[in-house]
């Protein structure tokens, strides 16, 4: 089985712009523009690796033509615009919103979209830094389905390992500083306490775009908020030995663990948050600030 690696171009210079070539069936892909006369020209880099009929959380890093990041310092912005099957601009302008993935490093600008059916999207980003704007025509690949659970889908179940199945917490978590209480349920047993749950997919240590430790570390944050409501799960996508190596699959690539094979994932890391009903609520790909999980969460508990 192939490695998880998310659409990671913004972490690897070399590769944004090659990022930004035609895309492939379930992933944005996006045709480079030009400036509005200015010096600067900007790119937008494309982060779900999948994006699907119904709510979406569209995800898109921005980099200028130095490969700088545009991050969300005053001045800053990013908006998307729709066209209609004739290339004209329909509705208003929707406003994304920065979430840092990596503090003061790297992040996403963010918004929630909602697409009706399956097929291509064409849109229009505009990047702007201070007076410096760029304009580019972009497309979005929709499908019917995901690889991803998707929203609204029932989760499936997993028997990931647990302090009580597997003592030796390094082969349980590459995380330096775990919080057991992530480490407690499988995600069978989650479903079957009929109780609203998050569980997290990433992998600290192995992590083949640094994003992993962060969005943990997010999700630990927010837990004591809502412990007496709402269990918490993290599960490694790769398997551990006994010293918290990755044990090599047969391609040479790490062995996806079970839970991740269950879930269908081709990327890491992921964010899940299921409600009592053990239907799919949301979902995060590649990041999520501590204020959007809240705010999930909240929805969830109404």
């Amino acid at each position: 089985m192939r490695r998880f690696v998310i659409l990671a171009a913004l972490l690897v210079a070399t590769g944004l712009l090659a990022a930004c070539g035609g895309g492939s069936s379930g992933s944005p892909s996006t045709t480079p523009g030009t400036s509005s006369g200015d010096k600067t020209t900007f790119t937008p880099i494309p982060g779900n690796s999948e994006l699907v009929v119904g709510k979406n959380r569209v995800a898109i890093a921005v980099v200028d033509s130095k490969n700088d990041k545009l991050l969300g310092d005053p001045g800053n912005s990013v908006q998307l615009q729709f066209k209609d099957a004739h290339g004209d601009l329909i509705g208003q302008p929707e406003d994304a919103t920065f979430v840092e993935a990596i503090a003061g490093t790297t992040g996403f600008w963010v918004l929630n979209h909602t697409f009706e059916t399956a097929g291509n999207e064409n849109a229009v980003i505009t990047m702007t830094r201070g007076d410096q704007t760029t304009s580019v025509d972009v497309t979005f690949v929709i499908t019917q389905t995901g690889n991803a659970p998707m929203i609204g889908a029932a989760a499936p179940p997993a028997d990931n390992p647990t302090l009580a199945s597997e003592p030796n917490k390094k082969k349980l978590t590459t995380d330096p500083e775990p919080n057991d209480a992530f480490y407690q349920m499988t995600v069978t047993q989650a479903l079957d306490a009929h109780k609203p749950f998050v569980v997290v997919f990433g992998t600290p240590a192995f992590c083949q775009t640094a994003l992993c430790g962060p969005m943990l570390d997010n999700v630990k944050a927010v837990q004591p908020e809502f412990a007496d409501r709402v269990n918490f799960i993290h599960i490694e996508p790769y398997v551990l030995d006994e010293n918290g190596s990755l044990v090599t699959a047969a391609d040479g690539g790490p062995q996806p663990t079970q839970p991740t094979t269950d879930w269908n994932l081709q990327t890491e890391p992921w964010l899940f948050v299921v409600g009592a009903d053990g239907k799919v609520t949301d979902r995060f790909e590649g990041s999520a600030s501590p204020d959007e999980l809240r705010q999930a969460i909240q929805a969830d508990l109404g």
